[in-house]
């Protein structure tokens, strides 16, 4: 099988292969402990990648996949996860550019099986940064995704400093469309609590916003976030907004270098 599939792909233009795992190796009573592909897939990947053709991976799968270098190594990752019955209508018309991409990860990706729990809103002051083979950080961090063009975020302000616990936070944020076609973007909103009372995490989603931009246009996106929402758990399961500083994220992603931040305090 995998002779005759790059005897196919030294003939063509493009190689889409559709890898991933099977209801057989996912749910409960009957789940893999491995994150890897199985069966043959990876040889398959690897393959298909040494014959110099462009090679699309799609990924069926119904949790996050450890993926080879051979996966990594190709022209294009679409994460479809469990796409339905028009799946595979969807995934030729983004293949084919009709549309966009516009989909973010709601999940992080492990580099390995033992890197998990791999998520991006992790308790503050966790010990260590790194594993003695691998980094700490995930290989695609919850928020990611590519589109067919690029955006550039810049100018973050917060025009409420101070905001009342029962206020409004208000701030905005500049986008440039930097590439050749329009762009639907998700304008991901996270809080930090720089100080709090109790054990809390780095970072929260708590909002966000998809903007359309033509190529070459920078627009000015407005956002809005009740105070109400930087809230935290206190040691005696009440659900406060404690006074003091805090750090606005905004960005593509959950990765720290992808996010602009900007401070207001809740007095």
């Amino acid at each position: 099988m995998i002779a005759e599939a790059v005897d196919a792909a030294h003939r063509a233009d493009y190689v889409i292969a559709v890898v991933g795992d099977n209801v057989s190796l996912i749910g409960e009573g009957r789940s893999t402990a491995t994150l890897e592909l199985l069966g043959g897939q990876v040889a398959l990947l690897e393959a298909l990648v040494e014959t110099g053709t462009p090679v699309i991976v799609v990924l069926l799968n119904s949790k996050p996949a450890v993926l080879p270098p051979a996966a990594l190594n190709a022209a294009a990752l679409i994460q479809a996860f469990n796409p339905g019955m028009r799946g595979g209508r969807a995934v030729a018309e983004l293949v084919l550019g009709r549309i966009e991409p516009s989909g973010r990860l709601p999940v992080s990706f492990a580099r390995h099986v033992g890197q998990q729990p791999v998520y991006y809103n992790v308790v503050r002051g966790q010990h260590g940064d790194r594993y003695a083979d691998l980094p700490q950080d995930p290989l695609f961090a919850f928020g990611e995704g590519l589109s067919y063009s690029t955006v550039e975020y810049t100018d973050l302000a917060v025009h409420t400093p101070v905001v009342d616990p029962d206020g409004t936070i208000s701030a905005q944020v500049t986008l440039t469309n930097t590439g050749a076609r329009p762009a639907l973007e998700t304008v991901q909103v996270y809080v930090s609590d720089l100080v709090t009372t109790v054990t809390w995490v780095e970072k929260e989603l708590k909002s966000y916003r998809q903007v359309t931009i033509q190529p070459g246009e920078t627009v000015t996106v407005k956002l809005t976030l009740p105070a109400a929402s930087c809230s935290v758990v206190t040691a005696d399961s009440r659900r406060v907004v404690e006074p003091g500083e805090f750090a606005l994220l905004v960005g593509p992603s959950s990765r720290e270098a992808d996010l602009l931040s900007a401070g207001f305090r809740i007095a």
